[in-house]
């Protein structure tokens, strides 16, 4: 298996990035994919002029492996007749973006975009934004524990998965601390 570890640098330049595609469509709300696209559509709120965001909660991994279900666990209040702009942080394979769309479309709303700055070449449906597809396992600079509990579990060793860490651009210090 191959990584590729975004850097918070890398993470800020395709915000401001796909801020600048996006800033001539008009949205009322940011509806966040919980948990991963959270930093994101923060980012996103504040790029695209302090947009509330709101979120919905779709559970599709456990460690590194795809679940066989994709799932809505949680869901905001309300959407009806907002202009959304939907976030998450990657589209793997494409059953997240058609559980939301499906679950938009049950609550007749009309105007919505969705957004995922980094897709796989087999994702299906692609979002309507995108900046890169990469084929890798991604991992992002907010899931160290999340990352080192992954990596412990393929590697069977922590030192190796330490290693492992600071190989892909952790903090050596912050590494040692877990």
């Amino acid at each position: 298996m191959k990584f590729y570890k975004v850097s918070w640098e890398e993470l800020e330049q395709d915000c401001f990035k796909l801020a600048k595609k996006i800033n001539k469509y008009k949205f009322d709300r940011i509806l966040c994919i919980s948990r991963g696209g959270l930093v994101w559509a923060r980012m996103f709120s504040d790029l695209l002029g302090n947009l509330p965001v709101s979120h919905l909660t779709v559970v599709s991994y456990q460690d590194l492996k795809q679940q066989k279900e994709v799932k809505i666990t949680e869901t905001p209040a309300k959407l009806k007749n907002e202009r959304l702009l939907v976030v998450d942080e990657i589209d793997d394979t494409g059953k997240t973006l058609k559980i939301i769309k499906n679950y938009l479309r049950s609550l007749n709303i009309k105007k919505y975009f969705t957004l995922a700055p980094i897709i796989r070449s087999f994702s299906d449906p692609k979002p309507d934004f995108y900046l890169k597809i990469i084929d890798d396992w991604i991992i992002y600079p907010y899931e160290l524990k999340e990352t080192y509990l992954a990596f412990l579990k393929v590697f069977k060793s922590k030192s190796t998965a330490k290693k492992m860490l600071v190989k892909y651009g952790f903090d050596k210090k912050l590494v040692y601390e877990l």
